[in-house]
This record gives C-alpha cells, sequence and structure tokens, in this order.
C-alpha cells in the first residue's frame, strides 16, 4: 500500500441487508411446510392425539410428555402438533443461518441455511404429527447460546443456553442425551468451574420440571414404571448390536446410513476436509461431540427411522459452510429427492432399501401414508401403495 494511501473497508450492512436474509428463509419453510402440509401422519401420530385427548399425554418411553400437554393447550390438539412442528421448522432455520454467521460470510450463511430447510427428513418432520421437528430448533439453540456467550460472557446468556437446551430435551428426551457430551466439553474447556456448575445445575432443575410429571403418568398408565423399563429394554435389545450381528442390527444400520448419505452425499467431503483441517477449532470439537455420541447410540442400538437423524444435520452442515457450490446442490438434490420420488417396483434389496429406509420420508410417503417394510417389498412383486382411510 502506497504512503498515504487508506485502507479501504467494506461498509457494514444496513438494516435491510441483515434482515432480508432472516425474512426469505422464514417465509420460504413457511410457505413450503404449508403448502405440503399433509394429513394425520401414519405412524405415532395418532398415538400423541389419543394421548392428548385422553389426558395422559406420554405415549411409549421416553413419554414426551412437554411435548403432548403444550399441544393440548390448543382447543384443536392436531392443529397444536402442527403449530408446534411447523414454528420449530421456521425458528430452527432462522437459529441456523444466524449459527452459521460465526462460521461464514452472510452470502454462504444463507445458501447454508436454504439447505437446512431443505434437508428431505427435516422437511418431512416439519410436515407429519411426531416430535420429530424440534430437533431441527433446539440443538442448534443452544449451540448458538453458547457461541453469543462466547462473544459476551454475561451469566444470563448462560442461563439462556440452560432454558433452551431443558425446553429440547423436555419436548425430545434424545435431544438432551445427544447433546449432553457437547455441553460437558465445553463447561470443562471454556468455563470457571462456577459458571461450569451454574449452567449444569441449571439443565438439572429445570429438567426436573418436566420428568416429574413424566414419571407420574408413566405410573398411572398399564404396567407403571417397571412396564416402560422393560418396554426401552425390549426395543434397545430387539435391533441392537447386543443382540448379535443378526439382519435385524444390520436393518437398523442401513436405516440410520441410507438415508444420512441420501441427504448429505454431496456436501459430506467438505464437512470431512473442514473436520481435518480445523480439528483444533473448539467450535469444530464441539460440532463432532454433537454429532458422534447420538450417532454411535443410534447405529449400533436403535434407528426408528430418518427423522431421528434430525438432531445432526446442522452440524454437519456447519462443518460444510465453505463450500457454498456443494452446499447448493444439495439443498437442490434434497428438494427434488422429498418432491419427486415415487418407489421402484424391484425385487432387488438395494433398490427395496432405498424404497423403504428413504422413500417412505418424502412427500410421497406423506400422500400415500406409505409406509412399507422391507420384508413386505422384498416379498410382493408390486409395491403400488394402499391408501389407508383418513383418520379422525
Amino acid at each position: 500500500m502506497q504512503e498515504g494511501q487508506r485502507a479501504s473497508h467494506p461498509a457494514a450492512p444496513g438494516i435491510a441487508a441483515r434482515a432480508m436474509p432472516p425474512i426469505a428463509l422464514a417465509a420460504y419453510t413457511l410457505v413450503t411446510r404449508v403448502f405440503f402440509h399433509g394429513p394425520l401422519y401414519f405412524g405415532d401420530g395418532p398415538q400423541h392425539l389419543r394421548s392428548i385427548v385422553d389426558g395422559a399425554y406420554i405415549i411409549q418411553p421416553p413419554g414426551y410428555w412437554l411435548f403432548n400437554r403444550v399441544a393440548g393447550m390448543v382447543v384443536d390438539p392436531l392443529l397444536g402438533i402442527s403449530d408446534i412442528n411447523i414454528l420449530s421448522s421456521v425458528l430452527g432455520v432462522v437459529v441456523f443461518y444466524y449459527t452459521a454467521l460465526y462460521f461464514a460470510p452472510r452470502k454462504l450463511a444463507f445458501i447454508a441455511a436454504l439447505t437446512y430447510s431443505c434437508i428431505f427428513y427435516l422437511w418431512f418432520s416439519g410436515e407429519i404429527h411426531s416430535t420429530y421437528a424440534t430437533q431441527a430448533l433446539f440443538p442448534v439453540a443452544v449451540f448458538h447460546a453458547l457461541l453469543r456467550y462466547e462473544k459476551r460472557a454475561t451469566k444470563w446468556r448462560l442461563v439462556y443456553a440452560a432454558i433452551l437446551f431443558s425446553i429440547g430435551a423436555g419436548l425430545r428426551p434424545s435431544d438432551g442425551m445427544f447433546l449432553l457430551p457437547m455441553i460437558l466439553y465445553y463447561c470443562a474447556t471454556r468455563l470457571s468451574w462456577r459458571r461450569a456448575v451454574i449452567l449444569l445445575s441449571l439443565i438439572f432443575l429445570l429438567c426436573l420440571i418436566w420428568i416429574d410429571p413424566t414419571l407420574k403418568a408413566f405410573h398411572q398408565a398399564p404396567g407403571g414404571i417397571p412396564g416402560a423399563i422393560l418396554s426401552m429394554r425390549q426395543v434397545a435389545l430387539q435391533k441392537s448390536i447386543i443382540y448379535g450381528l443378526g439382519s435385524a442390527w444390520l436393518a437398523n444400520l442401513a436405516r440410520f446410513t441410507l438415508p444420512f448419505l441420501v441427504a448429505f452425499w454431496l456436501v459430506l467431503p467438505a464437512s470431512l476436509l473442514t473436520l481435518k483441517m480445523r480439528n483444533q477449532d473448539w467450535r469444530i470439537r464441539m460440532l463432532v461431540l454433537w454429532i458422534v455420541p447420538g450417532s454411535v447410540l443410534l447405529a449400533l442400538c436403535l434407528t426408528p427411522g430418518a427423522p431421528s437423524l434430525s438432531f445432526l444435520s446442522a452440524p454437519v452442515l456447519l462443518l460444510a459452510v465453505g463450500a457454498p457450490r456443494r452446499m447448493f446442490m444439495t439443498a437442490l438434490w434434497n428438494a427434488a429427492f422429498f418432491l419427486g420420488f415415487s418407489p421402484l417396483p424391484s425385487r432387488y434389496l438395494a433398490i427395496n432399501a432405498w424404497n423403504c429406509y428413504a422413500g417412505q420420508y418424502t412427500r410421497y410417503g406423506i400422500e400415500h401414508q406409505w409406509q412399507p417394510s422391507l420384508s413386505a417389498l422384498q416379498g410382493t412383486s408390486s409395491i403400488a401403495p394402499a391408501r389407508s382411510k383418513p383418520k379422525h
């Protein structure tokens, strides 16, 4: 630079430049979730609705008492569940955008957030009457709150993070279990012992608020607490590696890996490259601790279906936020897959695994209430869906 020449700095973005990206993302997510919204989910949606009508507010363990109790506050609980899921989807994409700004400029953060909105099983989760959509909001909101605390270390930001963690864990208890290693790492490496005690104590006390009514509800359920524990044990062992390396566990592993690869195959190399190049960054390590423990648990024990992977979508995309072309192609691919999938009639195992473990979590699956089992697909010559009667 020549002597006397001033260094030029880009002007700070105006209000419109700051406000338009999150508004556009919120509008896109809201319109897509409302426009493509389907009927009462053909899986555990009826169970959630029945638990609200009966005043029990729990279904199978771990119960989801808080989710159903909040939905039951609305006159029409069916509408209440839809409102929770659509709101979680919209706010989740916006919060993801603001989180991505800690890793990339606005343009790249916008593309990453658009991709987040389009991931096919996250889209599916926002359309159905179940608890998965809350995973699009609360895990990333907790991470964002901790990043904001790093920027300005005030105690109320820790309180805010504890509240978000506890609400997310209340709505979907697996969120708390999956995120706890990340929280413990943060407390051990980024906080003084006093503030670490404050954060963990608040999380524990706030979680007791929803654990207590959940336990009371299970006490009143048939079989009580012992029955709930036995149910969890049977579900975990039925398809767990602990039970043996049989076909049930291999099918469970496929339920995890296939939809994950369908969603992220274009962007996964960029995520792995970031992990390799920036593994000393504490934020990257937190993202890894966000992904790995829950993924190992699901892959080795039980993956009910692709929406269970909703908790790990945000960190995978945050790792790849610096690859806009791959990110944009991932958004297009997921949107096309969700909207355009139709099953391929076949007796080949690989094709039927594609149909069953990924394809049913699309708009086709919602429209046709299509939930085939892999054994049924392998044993029939036709996989044309049988429309079930709408449930009221």
